[in-house]
């Protein structure tokens, strides 16, 4: 009995905790808070998406959704997907970084190991030669991505841009 009592709690005290109420006073200011709110001029109760993910589809289940619910849901997911293009795109220029300073610091390492001006200065045209003919092949693929990346962004705003205008207001 006693261990239902407190599961009992503890599940109310989970559910309180994303209660979240919108009040306006009388004089226009605006606070959040968990409870409901006391001598307010108005007050709305939020709903709230933990961690900035949706609730699970089973919690919706008995509930009326509003279209306002859904545009929010839709939007959180278009801005979702544009965030993952932004993040490929950010992740491609920065593996070009990493590779130009690798680049750098291998061609240093060789002028180090055979000297700038070498007796033999045909061993260090050779691995400068080398260096570079990998590190080219690399920055193509490297660029390649990031124009991919870049077309692939640019296209989804492009299409969100055409979206939103077709749709009336």
């Amino acid at each position: 009995m006693k261990s239902r009592l407190t599961l009992l709690l503890l599940a109310a005290h989970a559910g309180a905790a994303l209660a979240q109420y919108k009040c306006t006073a009388a004089n226009g200011a605006i606070t959040f808070q968990q409870t409901p709110c006391v001598d307010a001029k108005s007050q709305e109760r939020l709903v709230v998406i933990p961690n900035g993910h949706p609730p699970p589809a089973s919690a919706s289940v008995g509930k009326v959704e509003t279209s306002i619910d859904k545009r929010m849901l839709v939007n959180y997911e278009q801005q979702h997907r544009r965030d993952q293009l932004v993040q490929s795109l950010k992740s491609a220029q920065d593996d070009a970084a990493r590779r130009a300073a690798q680049r750098a610091a291998d061609i240093a390492a060789a002028q180090g190991q055979f000297g700038n001006d070498p007796p033999d200065s045909q061993a260090l045209n050779n691995a400068l030669t080398d260096i570079n003919s990998r590190y080219q092949a690399m920055a193509v693929l490297d660029d390649d991505r990031i124009t991919a990346a870049q077309a692939a962004l640019d296209n989804w705003d492009k299409m969100q841009a055409q979206s939103a205008a077709s749709v009336p207001k």
